[in-house]
């Protein structure tokens, strides 16, 4: 598979009824971590796009993205898939993903012939939010780790959840805590992600100096375009490493 001539593929734009509510800023609800089984259950929620601050200094991002064609499959292989090599993290996103690993002890996870079950996992992704690129660790977990109710989840046709602990440093300082929420849809799938920004850092005089205005809509923007992108090129990559797949057993 030549994974360039996805990397020469145009990025997707941010929506313009999405360019208008990130202007406005501050309209989305201040939903807490806590109370994170919420976005699974209520609609309003779901159709936010936008940040706000939160009182004790944490910023919350939101983002949605209609996945046409788009299955619970191809996100779960996706995410093994794309870290053994950074051109694939690459053509995501060009000219925004630099380059992907993953912690020494995940070498097993990841180099297997066919995708494992899911398991917890370290990477460290190398990316552009706004001016600043951003070398960053992220450990994967289960949803239930994360603290979605798998009852709730089962009640709201979730298809899967990607979520995860966002740190930097290789993991020392960890602040952000990150869900990318998988709907089920007739034609497909329908993405709803959160970023909490900063509550990860315990300091609270910290906390109020990291997360900025700035970071939190550019993170906002990045996400748009980054998960337009996945729903039409993820399909593709898919489809044909299956049919190489196929191929190379006969």
């Amino acid at each position: 598979m030549d994974i360039k001539e996805y990397i020469k593929m145009p990025n997707c734009t941010v929506p313009e009824d999405i360019q208008l509510s990130l202007k406005k800023g501050g309209s989305i609800t201040p939903t807490d971590f806590e109370n994170k089984n919420m976005i699974l259950s209520d609609t309003a929620l779901q159709a936010e796009a936008g940040y706000t601050l939160l009182p004790d200094g944490r910023y919350l991002v939101s983002m949605y993205c209609p996945m046409p064609g788009v299955t619970k499959e191809m996100v779960e292989w996706w995410f093994w898939w794309h870290p053994q090599i950074s051109d694939r993290y690459k053509a995501w996103y060009p000219g925004e993903h630099f380059a992907v690993g993953y912690a020494k002890k995940d070498k097993e996870y990841f180099r297997q012939k066919q995708m494992p079950s899911f398991k917890s996992n370290i990477q460290y992704p190398v990316e552009r939010i706004g001016k600043l690129a951003l070398p960053l660790s992220i450990e994967f977990v289960s949803p239930e780790t994360f603290g979605f109710s798998e009852k709730v989840m089962k009640e709201n046709k979730v298809a899967t959840i990607v979520c995860g602990h966002v740190g930097a440093l290789n993991g020392i300082v960890q602040h952000t805590e990150m869900a990318h929420i998988f709907f089920e849809r007739e034609d497909g799938l329908f993405m709803v992600s959160r970023f909490w920004m900063g509550e990860r850092l315990r300091s609270p005089i910290i906390r109020k100096a990291m997360p900025n205005e700035s970071t939190a809509k550019s993170m906002a923007e990045h996400c748009c375009v980054e998960y337009r992108n996945f729903a039409k090129r993820v399909p593709m990559l898919y489809e044909k490493n299956r049919e190489q797949e196929d191929e190379k057993n006969g």
